[in-house]
């Protein structure tokens, strides 16, 4: 993140990076972080000069915003700025990922929607069929149940869309739901419980695929020599030109996971700017997992359909700890779980699971090691046998 940072004082940075850095400070660690580095620049770098702030204002407002800026900045002066800054990821950028449609629709948080770049936002129901439109009228995807299609999306208009200029989409598929996606290029994406994708709505010709991923995502990346495929994670990239792989980067993770089925992926970590970037590859059967407090990758052998069964509606633990079986359930099943019971937390259970139902699949696990539950509506709580 450091190179982009860079690029970005320097005004040399391109519009997929300006994109990535964008999504990099949605979060507000990084916004602070961020905040703390331009201070740097400006005492160091700049502190002496005579500046615009209204110009410096007008530029930096046009660079969150993708528009081309003619000439340099004089200056970034941050310091008598920065909570104008923070304001403006707060209440510009940031809608297009977290505002609703120009009408105040209320949306249910159990809902499949769709977050357009205008701010608008489109619901998805499961059983239904509607075209995607964008704001200005054109159509831009289909979807017919739990598909969305965007293979024959709008080619750029030359009165409205520049070449080089990408638009996104974000699909928030909540716990208890699953999405496929069908991009541009055609690279189909099955996307589990409670995930996050923005995604371009169409891609750039021999430019890089990128999309961004919070949550658990597969991908079957459709083949191209020019245009490397993308995935970004909070931690780590996935770089692909044609493959099939799975990743799982829930924010309450403690492991960041790819597992690749076929082809080849490189895993790099853009972030650890102290120490330079690191890159890691992967061959078919093999999971690479990043530890995000340790800031280590390990690579191993694995059944890849322990997985990715969940694409087919199936749950597989292979001698997986209880805390993560849990978390797995409630995802699928759209539960909370609270485990009183300390002594499941050192249990490893192997189990597969198809169309059993959440008091089914507590019951499987009652019979290996005992344990008494409650449920209250979406809540479940296990406690120790009487």
């Amino acid at each position: 993140m450091k190179e982009l940072i860079d690029k970005y004082l320097n005004d040399s940075i391109d519009g997929l990076e300006m994109e990535r850095l964008k999504v990099w400070l949605e979060k507000e660690k990084n916004q602070k972080k961020f905040k703390t580095i331009l201070e740097s620049h400006y005492h160091i770098n700049l502190g002496v000069q005579e500046v615009d702030l209204d110009r410096e204002y007008a530029l930096l407002l046009d660079k969150l915003e993708g528009k081309s800026v003619v000439g340099s900045r004089s200056g970034f002066v941050w310091l008598k700025r920065a909570a104008i800054f923070i304001g403006l990821l707060g209440l510009g950028y940031m809608m297009h990922l977290t505002t609703e449609d120009p009408n105040n629709m209320e949306v249910d948080g159990n809902t499949i929607t769709i977050k357009q770049e205008n701010g608008s936002t489109q619901i998805i129901k499961e059983d239904g069929s509607v075209e995607i439109v964008d704001d200005k009228g054109r159509i831009i995807g289909k979807q017919n149940g739990t598909q969305l299609d965007y293979r024959n999306s709008f080619a750029a208009d030359a009165n409205n869309l520049s070449n080089d200029i990408l638009t996104y989409n974000e699909l928030v598929v909540p716990f208890g739901k699953k999405m496929k996606l069908i991009l541009s290029d055609s690279t189909v994406v099955h996307i589990n419980s409670g995930t996050r994708l923005k995604y371009p709505v169409k891609f750039l010709e021999n430019k890089d695929r990128m999309v961004f991923l919070e949550g658990e995502a597969f991908f079957e990346v459709t083949k191209s020599n020019t245009a490397p495929f993308i995935v970004n994670t909070d931690k780590i990239d996935i770089r692909v030109l044609g493959t099939k792989f799975d990743v799982s980067a829930y924010q309450d993770d403690e492991q960041l996971s790819t597992v690749l089925v076929e082809g080849s992926v490189e895993l790099s970590t853009p972030d650890r700017s102290a120490v330079g970037e690191e890159k890691y590859l992967l061959v078919p059967g093999q999971i690479g997992s990043w530890n995000k407090s340790m800031d280590t990758m390990k690579i191993a052998d694995t059944d890849v359909n322990e997985y990715t069964s969940w694409i087919n509606g199936q749950i597989i633990f292979k001698i997986r700890p209880f805390p993560e079986i849990l978390k797995v359930l409630e995802r699928h099943y759209n539960v909370s779980i609270t485990n009183n019971y300390k002594l499941l937390d050192n249990q490893q259970f192997f189990a597969k699971f198809d169309t059993e139902t959440i008091e089914q699949v507590l019951t499987y696990f009652q019979n290996s090691t005992p344990f008494q539950y409650t449920r209250t509506g979406d809540r479940i709580e296990i406690d120790q046998p009487q």
